[in-house]
């Protein structure tokens, strides 16, 4: 089984978290991980825990400056969870399963309820709720897209090339479009393809899911969901929304869990990186990329046609082009 991730440089530090606790678990499984910066640094090839990191714009995508040009960090981050995956299923012929887990996740137990539907389906999806669904999730999205589960499949392999064509132009946060980055587009995968939806409350345990998830302790001192094992935590938004949920749980066990991540991504030895900006942020030059000019490049037809690699211009000149 193959684990894949997309991450920045300052989200190395919880990438090798979320890798160590992978082999903790499925000690034979490889972890192979897309970095979306200019460059690799040199520290980042030596992550015991990560078996490859390739950088985003070797992954053989035409056009790859443009593609990353034209969307935030967040965004562009999303837009090539399925350029990885797509990248490994062609790399790793002989491999049969492959999981998608974004960066900010960590494992508590081996996902053993995974292996076992891949046998029988070729995507595996979690929704964000399973008993009491938002409103909201209307507008981000029915099923949350840092885990997907893939079966070495006809089937997954065009949902996976489906999945990277929508993104590909359209992977924004754009609320007058409808669009939430990446994660609205799987609100159709069941329905187009044969996937399995996951309930079980161990899976993708996050701020969004406290209302209906109570996180304790077993007999054996190993963290438990409704009475089911947690399998993974997803860590989003670690210092903002799930930083408050935790806080007003009034839970000392996710407290003590909270906390206890913390203090592994203090202890990463690429912690120290968690402040260097994102390379894809600045032109070439050095000149930081204003949102405008960004934009400007999104609804520009002749920018894009004209601009190969918009990274080597300057704001100065996407505002001649308004």
């Amino acid at each position: 089984m193959i684990f894949v991730s997309v991450s920045t440089i300052n989200y190395l530090h919880r990438t090798e978290v979320m890798a160590k606790s992978i082999k903790e678990f499925h000690p034979d499984s490889k972890v192979i991980i897309c970095l979306l910066e200019k460059d690799l640094h040199p520290i980042a090839m030596n992550i015991q825990y990560i078996d490859e990191i390739i950088l985003a714009k070797n992954l053989g995508i035409p056009n790859v400056d443009q593609h990353i040009f034209k969307y935030t960090i967040s965004e562009a981050s999303c837009a090539f969870k399925s350029e990885i995956l797509k990248y490994v299923y062609k790399k790793e012929p002989h491999e049969q399963y492959f999981i998608y887990l974004d960066s900010d996740t960590r494992l508590y137990s081996p996902i053993s309820e995974v292996q076992a539907l891949l046998y029988d389906f070729p995507i595996v999806l979690t929704p964000h709720c399973i008993k009491k669904p938002k409103e909201e999730y209307l507008k981000f999205g029915i099923f949350n897209a840092g885990f997907l589960g893939i079966k070495r499949t006809e089937e997954a392999e065009q949902f996976i090339k489906w999945w990277a064509e929508k993104v590909k132009w359209n992977c924004y946060i754009d609320w007058d479009r409808f669009l939430f980055v990446d994660q609205g587009w799987l609100n159709l995968v069941p329905t187009y393809f044969n996937a399995f939806i996951l309930r079980h409350p161990g899976y993708n345990v996050a701020f969004w899911n406290f209302h209906e998830r109570k996180i304790e302790l077993d007999s054996k001192k190993q963290y438990t969901i409704n009475n089911q094992p947690l399998r993974f935590f997803h860590h989003s938004q670690l210092l903002n929304a799930l930083k408050e949920g935790v806080e007003n749980s009034k839970n000392e066990v996710l407290k003590n869990l909270y906390d206890e991540y913390i203090a592994e991504l203090k202890q990463s030895r690429v912690y120290h990186l968690s402040k260097n900006p994102w390379s894809y942020d600045f032109f070439d030059n050095g000149e930081q990329i204003k949102n405008k000019s960004r934009k400007e490049f999104q609804n520009n037809e002749y920018l894009r046609l004209f601009s190969s690699n918009p990274f080597n211009l300057m704001n100065d000149h996407f505002r001649k082009k308004c």
